[in-house]
């Protein structure tokens, strides 16, 4: 089981072995099949916590680092963290049935139970759809599925497939090899490249993205703001001819006001046909926003709305907040941006701002022209050499091909990347690296399907099969 676990893990980048996740799944059914519930729901939480421990443990190098933690307190609250996001998946175990009975009724209830937790995961307690199984098979075959029905839809074809071929094993019938063969040949000769859906070319838009790796212990040292408002002020001196220039979230830790020579510098050097993309602390009616701010003409900004629970605010804060003082804690507390804000275009193209961690949730990206491209704004710093920017990177590789959009995604220490409409970084700086990334992209592109739809495919397929196993149950408790 901790070797199942451990392959589901690597399945993500920066390993990419992404085959290891149905050698996961496939291992983890023929353990489990003749389990009773309970014992089920015990093997799917270990699963869910181990593959956790091992993909997600860098939120205790943020909490040490930065978070005012000794290395016991950080250990402690990562391992309370990845107790609660791993409790959904005790759900699959008590309502699992084995899959070598009923035909397909039970592979695919099991599929519906996964897709299920995933959703809950995504949303409890603000919601953390990290590790989702949808988000491991980018720039395989599936890259035909994301931009019809999205990445849970993903998820499920996984779950099915895996679920097919362990039948298949438990079965001990020829029709095993032949699902493994016909699976393994249509997995890895796909050629992908012909999958790509092709960009209108007549139209581009000419971009510079800055990466100036700087990290949170200088950042927030007041010693070195001056210094780090003179990078950023070196940097724009350069006669920069492109259309957009992107920086990263948060350049400065504070709000940096109108009278200050960095401002006064992004305001100054942009007009009609430059655009300036930065991250900012703005603050409107006693509430900080975490901001993305288009310099332009005019100066338009987008407020995040979805914020990193007690990394960005504490939920139930005039609770903690006492507690917090006699302890000594510093608690966050940022305004969350209202879901109904500004459109922003520039040049007849809409600008689809989403920073840092809302690029985990599809439905923040509202995409309706075809004139648009996705701005991705991040601080990865906080978690250093870790899985977590690698991860991250992926994550905006879905949203790219679920939108059959352009992605331009600016990071303070990496890993910033052009992303292309099928979700192929087509170039990127490294972490931990200062640099810049210039180039044209296509802006026209038609909208998907799953842009106009979203997950309503999904979720009605989840809502009809477990409407069926209510009523299935119903019928033999009469």
């Amino acid at each position: 089981m901790t070797l199942s676990a451990l392959f589901y893990a690597l399945s993500y980048s920066p390993f990419n072995y992404k085959i290891l996740i149905f050698i996961s799944l496939i291992t983890l059914l023929i353990t489990i099949e003749n389990l009773a519930s309970k014992k089920k729901a015990l093997y799917f939480f270990y699963y869910a916590f181990v593959f956790h421990l091992i993909g997600v443990s860098w939120v205790s190098q943020s909490l040490y680092n930065y978070g005012s933690l000794d290395y016991l307190g950080s250990l402690f609250i990562t391992f309370i963290f990845i107790l609660i996001i791993s409790l959904p998946y005790t759900l699959v175990g008590f309502f699992h049935k084995p899959i070598i009975n009923n035909k397909f009724y039970n592979i695919n209830l099991f599929a519906c139970l996964f897709v299920a937790v995933e959703f809950i995961k995504s949303f409890l307690f603000g919601g953390f759809p990290w590790l989702l199984v949808g988000h491991s098979q980018n720039e395989t075959i599936f890259n035909i599925v994301y931009p019809i029905f999205g990445s849970y839809a993903v998820t499920y074809i996984v779950i099915l497939i895996s679920a097919i071929i362990s039948k298949s094993y438990l079965l001990k019938t020829k029709l095993y090899l032949l699902n493994i063969l016909l699976f393994a040949l249509i997995y890895y000769l796909t050629p992908i490249n012909t999958l790509d859906k092709e960009s209108n070319h007549d139209e581009k838009i000419s971009f510079t993205i800055y990466q100036p790796n700087i990290y949170p212990e200088d950042s927030y040292n007041l010693a070195k703001h001056s210094n780090i408002q003179k990078k950023y002020i070196t940097f724009l001196s350069q006669k920069i001819s492109s259309d957009l220039i992107i920086l990263p979230e948060t350049i400065v830790p504070y709000e940096l006001l109108k009278n200050n020579p960095l401002y006064k510098k992004l305001e100054n050097i942009t007009n009609t046909d430059k655009i300036i993309i930065t991250g900012l602390f703005t603050k409107e009616d006693n509430k900080i926003f975490n901001s993305m701010v288009f310099f332009s003409k005019d100066i338009e900004t987008y407020n995040k709305r979805k914020l990193v629970p007690f990394g960005e605010y504490t939920p139930w804060y005039n609770t903690f907040i006492k507690l917090a003082e006699s302890l000594d804690i510093p608690l966050s507390n940022l305004s969350h941006g209202e879901d109904n804000q500004k459109n922003i275009s520039f040049k007849d193209i809409r600008m689809i701002p989403v920073i840092c961690f809302e690029s985990t949730f599809p439905n923040l990206i509202n995409s309706y022209d075809d004139r648009e491209l996705i701005i991705n704004i991040s601080n990865d710093s906080w978690f250093g050499n870790t899985l977590a920017p690698h991860q991250h990177l992926q994550i905006s590789q879905i949203r790219a091909l679920e939108f059959n959009r352009f992605v331009l995604r600016a990071t303070n220490t990496g890993i910033s990347a052009v992303i292309n409409n099928n979700g192929r970084v087509i170039d990127y700086i490294p972490n931990n690296t200062e640099g810049v990334i210039t180039g044209t992209i296509p802006i026209n592109n038609n909208r998907s399907i799953y842009s106009q739809y979203g997950d309503i495919g999904i979720l009605m397929l989840l809502f009809l099969s477990l409407l069926s196993m209510v009523l299935t149950r119903l019928r033999n408790m009469s």
